[in-house]
């Protein structure tokens, strides 16, 4: 019989273990990405595991967010695009949804969602007695590059256009470099102006620096203009053969030599260097800019599917005036009020 129980500190390699040998799982599954969260944001956990006779059939990580504004919600998986159920036994991924089903009501959340990368038929169009109701997301997709062995063979794919704008800021003399916490500084300075451009409330610097303290597969880049200014920047998470790119920014007042494009070439060049077969662009909506973007480096688009429960269907593209405008305002804040203010709304918002 299959039994559900909440994970405990000293079984952490063995989840581990089964998130590493799934091939529907992501780095952000792994035991040290609660580690990071809940030491970040202070944020209640609940990891889930379903076991059969002492071995591992599936687990499910689960995030209870609570916000004043915002509303509380259980999320799996929060701040990154990709989470949920991970299991090959659709009878485990169902007992999972009903334990977490469970914990809804007793902590009287009435959103829960699933970001999982498969199509899964086990998610109902009701839970919680009928009070939750099923919203099915496919709107995204992660934007995925098969890498080949060397350098000179990925450039070689890539039009003229693209090698040229890769060169360009080569030749406005910006340069490149990867490293662990000594870089964040640099990398927090250009993430803070980027965030505020777009209008997005700023992660906190400590989010980044207990992920490069966590791992040593995760990795920062700066992109430097004359050496000493940094103008672009990212991280990247190697996992198994796959090296995701949760974050890129640059300054918008640097657009004209082109940093984001060596940025770029930088993370594909240390993928390749550190035999990753895969390089993860992230998540897009087909059709937009930033998905344009990624498909010029030959990313090819894979579906997401977002399983949304709440008191209601609520369609994908059901429009929000009110974030529109939080958008436009948050844009001409000034950078030292958004960098204060950025991580204690961020934290609130699991998206």
């Amino acid at each position: 019989m299959i039994s559900i129980d909440i994970l405990e500190q000293k079984d952490s390699q063995k989840w581990d273990s089964f998130i590493r040998s799934s091939n529907h799982s992501s780095v952000y599954h792994l035991h040290f990405f609660k580690t990071v969260i809940e030491k970040t944001y202070h944020h209640k956990s609940y990891y889930l595991v379903a076991s059969e006779d002492n071995i591992v059939k599936g687990v499910l990580p689960l995030f209870v967010i609570k916000s004043p504004v915002f509303g509380n919600a259980l999320v799996s998986l929060p701040f990154c695009d990709y989470g949920g159920i991970v299991t090959s036994d659709d009878t485990c991924g169902r007992l999972l949804l009903d334990k977490a089903a469970e914990l809804a009501v007793s902590l009287k959340i009435s959103e829960i969602e699933f970001r999982q990368t498969t199509e899964q038929k086990y998610f109902t169009d009701t839970i919680c007695a009928g009070s939750l109701k099923l919203s099915k997301k496919t709107g995204k997709v992660r934007m995925k590059l098969e890498l080949p062995d060397n350098q000179d063979a990925l450039f070689s794919t890539f039009p003229a256009k693209l090698r040229s704008q890769i060169r360009k800021p080569q030749k406005e003399n910006c340069t490149g470099k990867n490293g662990g916490v000594e870089l964040l500084d640099d990398f927090y300075d250009v993430f803070v102006h980027n965030m505020r451009d777009l209008g997005s409330p700023v992660h906190s610097k400590a989010l980044m620096r207990n992920m490069l303290e966590a791992s040593p597969d995760n990795r920062l880049f700066v992109i430097y203009h004359n050496a000493t200014t940094p103008v672009a920047c990212s991280m990247v998470c190697g996992f198994n053969d796959i090296a995701i790119n949760p974050w890129a920014s640059f300054k918008r007042t640097y657009q004209k030599i082109s940093p984001n494009m060596l940025l770029y070439w930088e993370m594909l060049c240390y993928s390749i260097e550190k035999k990753y077969k895969y390089f993860d662009f992230g998540r897009s909506t087909p059709g937009e800019g930033t998905f344009k973007f990624k498909e010029q480096w030959g990313a090819k688009p894979e579906q997401l599917f977002w399983y949304h429960y709440n008191t209601r269907v609520i369609p994908e593209d059901e429009p929000n005036g009110k974030k529109e405008k939080f958008i436009k305002v948050w844009s001409k804040l000034p950078l030292p009020v958004t960098r204060v203010l950025g991580p204690v709304i961020r934290r609130q918002v699991h998206l």
